[in-house]
């Protein structure tokens, strides 16, 4: 069904600086030939939940930085474009279990298809907290797989260029060499901006047929994952600040970016992303509270070193830096969390269309759990904006002379400072470096045909002679689990560790064989 208020507000235009609510469609019937293309392997029914999803249409700018290319803020190039996005709501099926608390989900593009990242990270938290999930496409070149894999589902779906072919300074069209849905004349990524921001009201839309009628939202934040950590980087630098309610309050009320590194993305098609020293690359002085996940694998690798910046604590430009010592850039653990194999295939015969899985010549991928940490740095983004408890602080990794190079070329004279084992020191720290039974390395030799070595690390397991020496040889096994429940402890109380996932490590640890 489509919202008459939402509507009357489009076809008005604004009227204000207040953020439009979009129309919206739905939920999407799903049968036996037509299903919500999304991450699967987790019994939403058993934890009492429901997820459904939605067609979203409204109309946004495509911004540039000004005839010269030198304006402070975005500059509206075409305005009004149409554009028609999807939701996917996972929600409490019954009201009464809302917390009152919505994440808005970036979905990653960089596969080709169009994928939740974080949602199986933090899933556990936002079910036992009552949480609404809601996972938002971001970008044209998932939209045409979205159509190959279900045409009649999503043939409606759009982010068209409002310019035609010709009048595009970049790209190119289907059919001629070199073509890429990631750049084409045909697409206008930077529709995202006002997108979010519009998705963003649309969740605190209480008119019957919004998606979220009857639940009482009182909090939305936003995140993404890598490249869409990149698209969050870039909203909350130049857009988030004039997104606002009708009361002049913030659409979102605090960020996450996951391993975003710190980067941004072009604000427009044919337009040059920011670079780490320019202003537009950076937080404004004013913004609501913002926190980056960054991994030992995205501090050299995505250049996260570059857009180093200081905490603050202060409620109006509030900022932390997470540097997850001894996490990859992409945990292994959400390989077990894919889409329908089938589905992905129908996508079509796309570059990264490979299995996403571990692509490394050495034996194991790195295994640090990153989802046993990013949920308390969520829960406390949610207490800093609710309760005004100021997070908890952490060290940057350290670093030392040496040389490591980005995969965007960059070659920097420093590496990774490191102790007896291997595994670096100073970020925020874990049991899992700090009572070691492995070296955890962020990066792995590539395989031909699976190219996601960078992104899943590995790690060497320590033998048995090496656990002797650390935990002893008489009660190795005791004297292990001890030391882990007394960093557990200790992560506990200064809130790196959310109680369900501190018992999980320890659980881990009790069974894991030591030596």
């Amino acid at each position: 069904m489509i919202s008459t208020s939402s509507i009357a507000l489009l076809l008005a235009g604004p009227v204000s600086a207040e953020t439009a609510i979009p129309a919206v469609e739905g939920p999407i019937q799903v049968t036996e030939a037509s299903a919500i293309f999304t991450t699967g392997g987790t019994d939403l029914q058993a934890h009492g939940y429901a997820i459904e999803e939605y067609l979203v249409s409204g109309q946004a700018n495509v911004y540039d930085w000004g005839a010269d290319g030198t304006a402070t803020e975005p500059q509206i190039a075409t305005a009004d474009a149409p554009y028609t996005t999807r939701i996917v709501v996972r929600r409490p099926a019954d009201t009464a279990d809302f917390s009152g608390t919505v994440w808005v989900e970036l979905n990653n593009p960089s596969r080709g298809w169009d994928v939740e990242v974080q949602w199986p990270v933090v899933q556990d938290k936002v079910m036992r907290d009552g949480d609404i999930w809601v996972s938002m496409t971001a970008k044209p070149n998932v939209i045409a797989s979205l159509q190959r894999i279900d045409p009649e589902r999503y043939g409606r779906l759009s982010m068209a260029n409002p310019l035609p072919a010709s009048e595009q300074a970049c790209g190119l069209l289907p059919g001629e060499e070199g073509y890429d849905e990631n750049l084409s004349r045909l697409y206008e990524n930077g529709l995202v901006w006002d997108m979010i921001s519009q998705v963003g009201t649309l969740v605190r839309d209480t008119s019957e047929d919004a998606p979220l009628a009857g639940y009482d939202v009182q909090h939305v934040f936003a995140t993404g994952e890598s490249q869409t950590g990149f698209f969050l980087n870039t909203y909350a630098n130049n857009f988030a600040n004039a997104a606002v309610l009708a009361d002049g309050s913030p659409v979102f009320e605090g960020f996450l970016s996951a391993s975003g590194a710190g980067r941004t993305v072009p604000i427009s098609q044919c337009v040059t992303a920011m670079p780490a020293d320019d202003p537009r690359g950076q937080l404004p002085a004013e913004h609501v509270p913002f926190i980056r996940a960054d991994a030992q694998g995205d501090i050299f690798l995505l250049g996260s070193y570059d857009w180093r910046r200081e905490d603050n604590d202060d409620p109006k430009a509030g900022y932390r830096l997470y540097e997850i010592a001894g996490a990859p850039h992409g945990p292994a653990f959400i390989t077990n969390y894919q889409p329908d194999p089938e589905a992905i295939k129908r996508a079509g015969d796309l570059p990264t269309q490979v299995a996403y899985e571990y692509g490394g010549a050495e034996t194991t991928a790195n295994h640090f759990p990153r989802q046993y940490f990013e949920p308390a740095m969520y829960a406390n983004l949610e207490k800093w904006v609710i309760d005004g408890v100021v997070p908890p602080k952490s060290a940057p990794i350290a670093t030392t002379e040496g040389e490591s190079t980005s995969l965007f070329g960059t070659v920097y004279p420093l590496a990774f400072e490191k102790d007896q084992h291997g595994n670096v020191l100073g970020g925020v720290r874990s049991p899992y470096l700090d009572v070691p039974t492995a070296t955890y390395v962020e990066t792995a030799t590539a395989v031909e045909g699976l190219p996601y070595a960078w992104s899943f690390g590995h790690q060497i397991d320590f033998g048995t002679a090496k656990l002797h020496d650390l935990y002893g040889v008489v009660g190795a096994h005791q004297n292990y689990v001890a030391k882990v429940r007394a960093s557990v402890d200790e992560l506990l109380a200064e809130g790196w560790l959310l109680p369900e996932d501190a018992q999980r490590i320890v659980t881990e640890a009790e069974l894991r064989p030591v030596p």
